[in-house]
């Protein structure tokens, strides 16, 4: 299955929904963490999930339901302004914060 990234934008609120997206966003399969050829995990920037899903439809689907749940959860609408969806090939990046795997 191939392994998609996503970045998307919350309106800020108060409270604000972050962790609460963040938190759902586990529940849906979406990572905070990539794992590099080196198998070392980095902590991607805010706002950029990654998971691993069957196809682009299961992708955005997953993304959906994790605003839909943290709508569920705080009770009222969480705006997602923006957001997009690219699957993953080979890539480079970095992170300040990273983990052994």
């Amino acid at each position: 299955m191939p392994t998609y990234l996503a970045s998307y934008d919350l309106k800020e609120t108060n409270p604000d929904p972050h962790s609460t997206f963040l938190k759902q966003a586990a529940a849906y399969k979406w990572k905070l963490w990539i794992l590099g050829s080196n198998n070392i995990w980095y902590r991607l920037p805010n706002t950029t999930l990654q998971g691993t899903f069957a196809n682009m439809d299961a992708a955005e689907a997953a993304l959906k339901a994790v605003r839909d749940a943290t709508e569920r959860e705080m009770g009222r609408t969480v705006t997602m302004n923006k957001w997009i969806i690219a699957e993953y090939g080979v890539a480079r990046f970095n992170s300040d914060q990273r983990q052994n795997a």
